[in-house]
Parts: C-alpha cells; structure tokens; sequence
C-alpha cells in the first residue's frame, strides 16, 4: 500500500482537517500547561487592568484588544480573572499555529502536479505543514507572548489568518466568493490595527494578491518583490543625512512609475485604489483621512468614465467603507475616556463626548476651528493619541532617516535590541543555526521557484517582518545618545517581541525546507534505479519530522510561567509596605502596571494612589490626578491642559496660564523650561507642588528616592521602609525606620517561589527583586549599628533563606563567620552560593546578575582568573548596565587590575548617557593624573 485515501471529489481532506485539528489542540494544550497563573511584568500587568475596567492603555490604545480582554474576564474558565485574559493569547496563538499549517500546506501542494496524490507526496506535504506550524507555534519569542495577557497573540493570528485568506482569494479570483474574501481581508487588517499595528504588516502581502489580476506572471509578482526590496536599500541609502525622506520620496515615485509600466496590464485598479488608500495609516491619522477621501472620490470618479469590465470601482468602494467601520472601533478611546475610568492613559476626552467632535476635521481644514473650545482639545488629543505623539514629535517613517543604532548593532548581536541575537535563539538550534538557516531559505526558495505567485509574497513578508522592521522601528543601541535632546539611549529592555512575524514566519520556512528536502529526494531517486533507496531515504527523512520536539524541549523552562507569581508578589509587597490612604510615586512600567492591576483586578489596596512619575510629565495625567484622584495639587484647568498658541513666530504647546512655582520662587508655565542651569521637569515640579500641598497629611511613599535636584531638599526627609521610601517631616535619625521594615520582613511580606530555581526569571525578574534584599541588608546594617547583632544577624539569614539567590546577603553573612573566627562555615556558604548559582547560570546563560553573582562568590573561594573573566563576560552582555560596571570594577579594584578599571570604564562610558556617572568622572579624571597607579 502506497497511497494514502484519496482527496474526495468535493476537495474535503479528512487527514489534513486532522492534522489541523491536531496542531490547534497540541499547541493549545502546551500553552495551557505554561501560561501564567496570574500577571506578569511590563505591559501585560497595563492590559489586564485596562481589559477588566475597560480603561485607555498606552497609545495607540488597543481597543480591539481591551474590548475583547474583558470579554474572557467575564467567562468562566478559571478562578483567577488574570488567568482568563492570558487564555485569549493562549487560544488565539493557538489559532495562529493552526492558520499557519492550513497557510504552508497550501504553498507546499502547489509543488506537485494535478492529480500526483501518490503516498510520499501527500506525506511531503503534512510534514511540512505540521513541522512549519509546530516551529511557529513553539519559536521562543511567540511562545512567550502565547502565554500572557499581551496584544502579539491576538494580532499574530489575524495576520496569519490574512495571509492565508488571501491564498483563498488568489486561488477563487473572480468569482463572487473571491470578492466576499477580499472584503474580509480588507476588515481583518484595518480591525487588527486596533489590537496592535504589527498587524498590518502583512497587508502590503495580502496587496500583492488583491491588486495582481490572475493572468499575472511570475515576471510581474517577481518585479513587485523587487520593488519592496529596493523601497528597504532606499532607506539604508538615504539615511543619517544622506537625502533624508524627501530624497527616499523621490526615489520611491520613480520606483513605482517603473514597476507601474511593468504590471499596470494586470492591475486590478480599483482594489489599488482602495489598498493604496487606507495604507495611509502607516504613515499617520491624517493621511490615512485624506487617503481615504480621495480614494472614495476617486473610484467614484474613475467609475463613471472607465469601462466597467476594466474598472470595479464598486469593490473598491466597499472596502473603504468596510475600512472605515473596522476602524471606527478606535472611538471606542473618545467614548469610554468620558466615562473616566481610573486607568486613562490620555484622558482624551475631559468631560462628556460630542457629537462636534466629528465636525472637528471640517473646522481645522477650513481654518474655524477654536483651540480653546472642548470638542476641539477633544480631536486634536485624540489624533495626537493615536500617532503616539507622546512618544515624541517625529513620525516612525521620518525618523527611520535619523539611525540611533548603528547597522551593525541593529541588525547584528548587541543588547536588548540587536536583530540577530534573537534569531539564533529562536528555534533552539543556536550552536547549528547557520545550518536550519539555510534549510528555511532553501524552503522559500523552493517555494518561489515552484510557484512565485506563492513564494515571492511569502518572501517579502519575511524581509519586511524583519529587515523592515529593524528599518522602522530603529532601535537604539545606546552608542548615538543625544544628551541635548534625552534621545537614543539604549532600549531598556529585550525588543524581541516587535519580531514576532519574522519568528513565526521563519517557522513556517523551516518547514517548507523540510518539505523542500523531501521533495528534492524524492525526485533525485525518481529513477528506476534507485527504487530501493527511495523507500529507506524517504522514511528517514521522515523523521525530521521530530525536529520540532527540540525546539519544544529547549524553549519550555523559559516559556513556562506555570509557577511564577512573582509580578504578583512584587505588586503586593509594595503595596503593603504603605500606610492607609497613602500616595505612592513610582517610576516607570514595572512598578506602576503590576500594581495597577492587584488593585484594578484584584481590588488590592485601592485605598493607596498611585502617581507614576512617567506620566506626570504630560498635561492630561496632571489633570487626571487632580480632578478624578483628588491629589493635593493647586493648579487650575487653564495651568494644567496644553493648547497650540503661537509664540515668537513659533507653533507651540503650553497652558493658558502660567502657575507659581513657589519652591524655585518663579512664575513659569507647566512646560520643561531651563531654571539655573538645567532643564527642570514637569514631574519634578509636581512632586513638589504635591508635597508642598499634602502638608504632611496623607503618608507619602515612593519605589525610589526623589529627585537629587529638589529645591524642598526631599532627601532630607526621606527614609527606607522596607522596600519603599517613605517621605516624612519626622525622618528617623539614621535613615531607616527599622522597628517597621523588620515587621513588614517577617510578617507582611510574601516571598513564594524566590527560592525555586526551576521557575525561569529574565534579567528584568531577577533585577526588580534586588530592592528586597538590599532593603533586607540596609534594615540589618542598622541592626547592627543599634548593637541588636542577634537581629542582625537573623534578617541575614531570613533572607538567604527566603531569597537564595541574593549573593549580597551571604556576603555579609560570611563576613560575620569570618568576624568570628568561624572561617570554614564562611567558605562552605560561598562553596553552596557556587553550587546553586551555577545550576542558576546553567539554566539562563544570558542572565547577566548570576554570571557577575557566579564570578563574585568564585573570587571569594579564591579563584581569581576565572572570578575576572566571569566578570568581564556578564559585562560583554550589556555594557550599558550601571550594576554590573560597578561590580566589575570593584573586583578589578581588589585585584589590583587597574589598568582593566580604565578599560571597563571607556567601553561603559561609550554609552554618553553615562558620561555624568560620579565613579566614570572619577576613572576618567584620575587617567590625567600622575598619582594614577
């Protein structure tokens, strides 16, 4: 028997439904068996509390998202609400895989010919198909989206749905049904907008298919693959001052007039049209309106005067009226911002919404539009919303012209943002991945050569997920820092998450190599005289089948949250380190959103108010504060909210009235303005302005110390408690109100699972948790200061045992044994820190605290070489890390290695940020001097 049943007449494949079937439930039971319990970090802890509220997240807003969050927070599926979010990533990734091998299946069957249904063909084919979607599926960036309440799950099976809905529509082109599907395509792309824009990437693809009539030939779909690779060099071309935008404009016109007078024969004008039109939204709100406008007047126009077989201009116009409903899902920010929920990250509307707000764009494009009226703040917050203007004032597409990495960084390895640093790890061959890189791209190219009309927009798609992505998103790498305008510093975290297509995509690639492997034996052995090696090649070819399992393998303890409550923990512990009624400043993502959501989710404390610094440096969370949280803060409406005015012959923003900046003894507007030397800013403002107006009445607290710089001198009233800092007129003589930490330590605190070296933690996980011990250390340094050496000592040994993994603590225990005399019981504690923190290493090898932690205790049991060179590899991962530095120049210090102290120093200060670093100056500095040893 050598052939497997027949597809039925109807075109129903029961084994390929199967095998779909299996893919979706496979990948869904392994997401379920490792999706997080509860929160995470970043933005995951922002979305589940804005999903459970209804709130505004950050800009652009994911309402798509938000809506459809709290949706599965009303199911039933689990006790815990954050655990229902993170099931629609775990469901919708799932989907994506189960897309993805309908998607690669349908590439790989065009290989064969009509009617070649033989034994190995078909099996060429499900083996790709389920090797592509298992790669897909457990790639280790997806994985780790797959399994918490993030946007990339959701949008990644949009757009891997799209990608294969438009196959469909290649393969019924002409047909009523082909245009239902096209529609739907169109609504897909515009809807996943609203869930996050990556999205939309795949819609310049899905373009090739809806514009290229089917008599289109592999010339044409090649030439239009030509023209986005030549759109990608142009940017590199025209970048960092050489011809800039206008130049990549010029450019790109006299591109399109070539490729034009190529393929305009087998153009489909009128989806062009419409495409062309609501791609605007790539480059911003108003040109994607204006896009939209002219679009539908054109095909309007067009249509009375073309033919009508050669111009549908009624499919066109149905799309760009279907554009426009999905993305009418974005007024759902206006609508639900007037409402005032408590997490509203742009306070777009300030009272009610108005019908006149739609007659805005009519008022500005004729020139009667009142700044100061509400429907007017209204539009104009609202457009500046969704362009990210918060983010600053250059375009995305503008600002690819100005590089804040270098090529090399940016594509290549370098820390938190370097393309291919994450590549290599993807699929759990990093020691062989030249290899499997090769097989992905034999597998696109057997695609293209087989069919262009399939592999060439599967091509592009992977360049521009990837190339052109790294082009557009331009992370910086630390190295063009611009001090003048606080621009370019490194990314503060891993970026990899943005690469989730190229990943996934690349997956599939993979198993179209697999599939092109088999293939190409196949028809090598297709003589009559290696009949008998055909069945023994094939069936062992067969078995790479299984390659997906090391992949799955490798990636699971790093995907795998099922134990981890750490953000959870994390949220609580500060939280419950502040008195009732308390205001608490924090400072950025990781420790405002997973207290957002205890307290959103899990109604945790919802008496503290929460003021993140961040935030604070934007008009709209001032008034927010002020008039929906009640914040000790005496500026009026016309002192806080920002209106275009025009001043010096220069367009600006600032508020209508200035306020008294009584601590700086000035009169100033609520703007970043220079004061005796430095620009002072809004948050340092209204920190004082809320201490000023608290007067001691509600308890103040921060995650870190106020600002070196305040006029008020907040130092001096500031003290540890526990893991925060407490803000106080009656500050205890020594800093530390130690009566209070110690109880928060021993009874209030939780500390579950920080002594679990099976649960993976990044660098950002294991880095949050360092304020717990350092905080533990200080609370026994005093201890110790106050003669309590039985105290003392205890917190030491508390925390080493509730937190193993806190080299710091067992540093200053066996300082005590060595005090004592008691040197062996020193030695065989830094003998069990080696034993455990290699096991730590072992596991996460690109954690950067345990290799330095590893190097530091190795130092300790008097292995010096290798002590150093552990040292200088934790800061070869990330040369930008202030933390590490200092340890590696403490060591270098004690070994007398100073000519290394220099060394380190250059190469830390090469990220300009750190050029203001006291210990950097002082390095820096001593090199000009003879005393220098």
């Amino acid at each position: 028997m050598n052939t497997l049943p027949e597809t039925p007449p109807n075109g129903f494949d029961r084994i390929n439904a199967a095998l779909a079937f299996f893919v979706l439930v496979f990948t869904t039971i392994i997401y379920a068996l490792t999706v997080q319990p509860t929160l995470s970090f970043w933005d995951c802890g922002e979305f589940l509390a804005c999903a459970y509220t209804l709130g505004i997240p950050h800009p652009p807003g994911s309402p798509v998202f938000v809506v459809i969050g709290r949706f599965f927070a009303m199911l039933p599926l689990a006790s815990d609400i954050c655990l229902r979010m993170n099931l629609l990533s775990v469901i919708s990734s799932a989907f994506m895989a189960f897309f993805g091998y309908l998607l690669i299946v349908r590439i790989i069957r065009t290989w064969f010919k009509a009617g070649e249904n033989d034994l190995w063909s078909r099996l060429i084919v499900y083996i790709g198909g389920v090797t592509g979607a298992l790669f897909m599926a457990f790639s280790q960036t997806n994985w780790a989206n797959a399994v918490e309440a993030e946007v990339y799950g959701l949008s990644m099976m949009l757009l891997t749905m799209i990608f294969w809905l438009a196959l469909i529509y290649f393969e019924k082109q002409g047909t009523y049904q082909a245009g239902r599907v096209a529609v739907l395509i169109c609504f897909l792309g515009m809807l996943g907008v609203g869930v996050h824009l990556t999205t939309f990437l795949i819609m310049p693809v899905a373009a090739m298919f809806l514009i290229l009539r089917r008599d289109a030939s592999p010339r044409e779909w090649t030439a239009i693959g030509i023209f986005f690779m030549a759109e990608l060099l142009c940017i590199m071309l025209f970048a960092d001052g050489r011809g800039g935008y206008p130049m990549f404009l010029i450019a790109s016109l006299v591109l399109l007039a070539v490729i034009a007078a190529m393929v305009y024969r087998h153009v489909n004008w009128a989806l062009l049209i419409a495409v062309g039109a609501f791609s605007m939204i790539m480059i911003g709100f108003y040109e994607f309106m204006y896009g939209m406008a002219a679009g539908a007047v054109g095909l309007i126009i067009l249509g009375k005067v073309a033919p009508k077989p050669f111009f549908d201009w009624k499919k066109g116009l149905v799309i760009i009226l279907i554009i426009l409903a999905a993305f009418s899902f974005h007024l759902f920010i206006p609508i639900r911002s007037a409402l005032s929920p408590r997490i509203d990250e742009n306070k777009v509307t300030k009272e009610k919404f108005t019908m006149s707000f739609f007659l805005e764009p009519v008022r500005e494009l004729f020139g009667t539009d009142d700044v100061f009226s509400e429907s007017s703040r209204t539009y104009r917050t609202f457009v500046a919303y969704l362009e990210r203007k918060q983010y600053g004032g250059e375009s995305m597409v503008e600002r690819m012209f100005h590089r804040r990495g270098t090529w090399e960084n940016q594509f290549g390895h370098h820390a938190n943002m370097g393309f291919w640093s994450y590549f290599e790890e993807q699929y759990g061959f990093k020691k062989g991945f030249l290899i499997f890189f090769i097989l992905g791209m034999f597998g696109i190219y057997t695609a293209v050569k087989k069919k262009a009309q399939y592999g060439v927009p599967f091509f592009i798609f992977i360049l521009l997920s990837s190339a052109g992505l790294v082009l557009y998103m331009n992370f910086a790498d630390g190295l063009k820092y611009d001090i003048t305008t606080n621009d370019a510093y490194l990314e503060v975290r891993n970026r990899d998450y943005f690469f989730t297509p190229a990943y996934t995509f690349f997956g599939l690639a993979l198993g179209l190599g697999i599939a092109a492997v088999m293939y190409a034996v196949r028809n090598a052995l297709a003589a009559e005289k290696f009949a008998a090696y055909r069945q023994p090649a094939m069936t062992g070819l067969a078995l790479l089948t299984l390659l997906p399992t090391i992949t799955l393998a490798d990636n699971w303890y790093e995907c795998d949250r099922s134990q981890n409550y750490y953000p959870r923990i994390y949220a609580e512990n500060i939280l419950n380190s502040c008195e009732k009624d308390a205001i608490l400043f924090t400072s950025g993502d990781n420790d405002t959103f997973p207290l957002w959501c205890v307290q959103e989710v899990y109604d945790f404390r919802k008496d503290v108010t929460i003021i993140n610094l961040s935030l604070l440096n934007t008009d709209w969370y001032i008034y927010q504060m002020k008039y929906q949280y009640g914040m000790p803060i005496s500026l009026t409406e016309e002192q806080i909210l920002w209106y275009p005015i025009e001043f010096q012959g220069q367009a600006i923003q600032r508020p209508q009235k200035p306020f008294p900046d009584r601590p700086r003894k000035r009169m100033t507007y609520l703007v970043p303005m220079q004061h005796e030397g430095r620009v002072v800013k809004l948050q340092d403002m209204m920190v004082d302005e809320i201490i000023i107006e608290n007067r001691w009445q509600k308890p103040v607290y921060g995650t870190a110390e106020p600002y070196d710089e305040s006029p008020l001198n907040l130092n001096n009233y500031t003290f540890s408690n526990g893991v925060v800092y407490q803000v106080d007129k009656n500050k205890p003589e020594f800093g530390i109100d130690s009566e209070n930490a110690y109880r928060l330590y021993k009874e209030v605190y939780q500390y579950d699972g920080l002594d679990n070296p099976h649960i993976y933690r990044d660098e950002n996980a294991t880095g949050v948790f360092l304020s717990l011990g350092f905080n533990a250390l200080r609370l026994a340094g005093d201890f110790q200061r106050q003669g309590d050496t039985i105290r003392a000592r205890e917190v030491l040994e508390f925390i080493s045992e509730k937190y193993p993994e806190f080299l710091q603590a067992k540093e200053a225990l066996a300082g005590i044994y060595y005090r004592l005399g008691d040197s062996t019981r020193a030695v065989a504690l830094y003998e069990s820190m080696e034993q455990y923190l290699t096991m730590l290493h072992d596991k996460n090898p690109g954690n950067q605290f345990y290799l330095q932690d590893l190097g530091m205790t190795k130092y300790h049991l008097g292995k010096t070489d290798e002590a150093v060179a552990m040292l200088w590899d934790a800061f070869d991962i990330n040369r930008n890390s202030g933390f590490t530095y200092r340890r590696l120049v403490e060591l270098l210090y004690e070994t007398k290695r100073y000519s290394d102290i220099l060394r380190a120093t250059q190469l830390f200060a090469e990220y300009k940020i750190n050029l203001g670093d006291p210990l950097v100056q002082q390095v820096l500095s001593a090199t000009q001097s003879p005393q220098m040893p």
